[in-house]
């Protein structure tokens, strides 16, 4: 279900617990937490090898998600994951006081910041302006950037695919996608890449929606800078054959193909073409056929 961890509201390597578990993050409870279960939990954030429950929430209702109670890691758990639990539930904890808030020993490396917009930096901006396509044309087809922590970063083409490409397009306003490019395509950005192996489903409203690995560790270079080509609004290309409408051809579809497209689902002109010219051919040798019928009558 495309589990991962993270810390919420709280400094770099502190902060409240959760995990992203079918779709949704939520909350982790102290309940029988050990000293082994922070310590993976810390290792498996980047934020050192221990770490430290801070004090408790004052009490209150729990409004959110919380998925896991009782995790009890061992000495010989190597990862969070394998630690035993209660079952999922998103009911896990009854109240504030029962949340996970920690600090890790470590520190996460930070990133350099990269040149700042206007828009998102407002409190009115929308998540259609947290994302958008550079080197393309009209803005729905290039490389794909989105704004976070105060700057534009790129996104990484491991696990890219059309599922990753719709949302983007959805989330620009761009209609459906037409590829899911990779490599550059749109060349290299510059400053952070926010984004590793994004997973979405691609019903998500937004990349923020879908899962992902945080992108600032440096694993992933520029030159893997994902980029979308997406069909546009209302846009219509020229049928190649008089009388004929074929409104997926679109004049937005344009723009470079370079690097290795993780498949578009869309059929392509010349396959258009010549199942158009089959068609015919077909036809005309019905008719002749039948002219050569009879005539032998």
């Amino acid at each position: 279900e495309f589990m991962a961890l993270r810390l919420l509201n709280g400094t770099n390597c502190s902060g409240r617990l959760q995990v992203f578990y079918n779709g949704t993050w939520g909350s982790v409870c102290s309940n029988s937490m050990t000293p082994e279960t922070l310590s993976l939990a810390c290792k498996e954030l980047g934020c050192g090898d221990r770490g430290s429950l801070e004090a408790r929430q004052p009490y209150g209702r729990l409004s959110g998600t919380a998925w896991l109670d009782r995790v009890e890691c061992g000495e010989r758990n190597s990862s969070f994951w394998q630690c035993p639990s209660a079952p999922w539930d998103p009911q896990s904890c009854h109240d504030l006081r029962d949340e996970t808030h920690i600090t890790c020993e470590g520190s996460q490396p930070e990133t350099p910041p990269a040149p700042t917009a206007a828009c998102p930096s407002t409190p009115s901006c929308t998540e259609r302006e947290k994302i958008r396509a550079v080197g393309g044309e009209k803005g729905c087809s290039g490389r794909v950037e989105v704004w976070h922590r105060g700057s534009w970063g790129t996104v990484c083409d491991d696990s890219w695919d059309m599922r990753d490409a719709e949302v983007a397009c959805r989330q620009l306003g761009c209609g459906p996608a037409v590829s899911a490019l990779a490599e550059a395509a749109f060349g290299e950005g510059s400053g952070p890449v926010w984004l590793e192996r994004v997973e979405c489903r691609g019903t998500e409203p937004s990349l923020q929606d879908c899962w992902a690995r945080p992108g600032d560790s440096g694993a992933c270079r520029h030159k893997e800078d994902a980029a979308v080509n997406c069909s546009g609004i209302g846009c219509a290309g020229p049928s190649p054959l008089p009388g004929l409408v074929l409104p997926f051809l679109s004049s937005c579809h344009a723009g470079p193909t370079r690097g290795r497209p993780t498949g578009s689902g869309r059929v392509s002109l010349p396959v258009v073409i010549c199942i158009v010219l089959g068609a015919l051919l077909c036809l005309l040798l019905a008719l002749l056929a039948g002219r050569v019928g009879s005539a032998r009558a």
